[in-house]
Parts: C-alpha cells; structure tokens; sequence
C-alpha cells in the first residue's frame, strides 16, 4: 500500500512535485500519464529513496516512512527506471544473480535462470547482455525488478522496445503480481486498459 499526502519537491528554483496527494491500495493498478517533465520519474525516484522530497504531510510504504524506514522501505519496493540498469560486460544470467547476490537471496544462480525463462530470455540468458537488444535488455530489467518479491512495484515506461508478444508476456506477469497482492505504479504516455485507475500528473500536481 502506498500513502502520500502534501508531497513537494524542487530542483533549485524549479518546482517539480507540488503537493502530490496519492494513495494506492494492496493488488491495485494505477497508471500514472503525463507529459514529459511533468514530474513522474522524479515521483518514482522518490518513492525508492533514490531521490529525497523535500517535505511532505504523509510518505508511506506499507505503513513505513520514505525518510525514517528508508532501508526497510528499498526491500519492499521493485523499481524498472526508464533505462535498466545493467553490466554489458556480464551475461544475463550473471547480471540478475548480481542483483540477487546484492539483495540476499539464496541459490541466486538457480533463481535468476528461473526469472530470466519466466521472461522469455532463458535461451539467451548466458550470452552477454551487452549484445542484447533494447527489449530484452528491458526483459532483463523487469526480471531485476521482481526478482526479491516486492509488495510495491514501480514501472517507468516498462513496455519500451518490447515487440507484441513482449508486451503480453510482462502484462501479463503484472496481472499475476496483482492478484497476489502487488501495489502496482506504471508510468505510461497512454491509459492501460487493464489498470484500476488513471491519474494524470500535470506540471507536478495530479489533476
């Protein structure tokens, strides 16, 4: 569950989030739309501490604080940014059990073959992700993002590079997610026919 209320947040003297009041339910789908530079991303780095807001009313995560839990906070929370982040140099299989290394979690090898088949990428997951192309490097990403079973996910433009039978694969994977309980964010330029709701953030306010 997501809770935020009175939200702001500025780069110098430019106002990027101003006052977002938000609040997502357990199993819940929200789209969030909006042109560029009306403040999605930043909202997403914010809610995975990657970004700090400047003040806020409310900011919570499963009841957790953003400032004050935010090490508790970063393990509940699956986050697919815009660009992936990934070692070209590394297989793809390597890069996800990297990433699994990282959060703790036991026979990572094994697990990370079993996420990259669930994605689609099992029969190139030990070639390096450097030859990759776009949408298997955003397979790859979305399999990082789930990989530690997160209550919270968070999915910035998740559909990019993806061809047809891509898009229904990782669709269907959120729908899965939300029946068992996800709260699910996914920034997109257009409306989700699948999602619960649809805000639209403009000029750093939901309207």
């Amino acid at each position: 569950m997501l809770n935020l209320n009175a939200l702001f947040k500025s780069f110098g003297s430019k106002k990027v989030l101003r006052g977002v009041t938000l609040e997502i339910e357990s199993g819940e789908i929200v789209t969030l739309v909006g042109d560029n530079g009306s403040g999605k991303t930043t909202l997403l780095r914010i809610l995975t501490s990657l970004d700090h807001p400047d003040s806020y009313t409310v900011a919570e995560i499963d009841g957790f604080d953003l400032k004050s839990d935010s090490v508790e906070i970063r393990s509940r929370i699956g986050y697919l940014p815009h660009n992936p982040p990934y070692y070209p140099e590394l297989t793809g299989v390597e890069n996800l059990q990297l990433w699994l290394d990282l959060n703790s979690i036991n026979n990572s090898e094994e697990v990370a073959r079993n996420l990259l088949g669930q994605v689609g990428l099992i029969s190139v997951c030990d070639e390096l992700a450097g030859n990759y192309s776009r949408g298997m490097i955003q397979r790859l990403g979305f399999s990082m993002a789930i990989s530690h079973s997160p209550t919270t996910l968070l999915l910035d433009e998740p559909f990019t590079g993806l061809d047809p039978d891509g898009t229904k694969l990782i669709e269907d994977m959120i729908l899965k997610l939300k029946e068992e309980g996800c709260c699910i964010v996914i920034v997109s330029h257009d409306e989700l026919s699948y999602s619960d709701r649809a805000l639209n953030l403009e000029r750093g306010e939901i309207v």
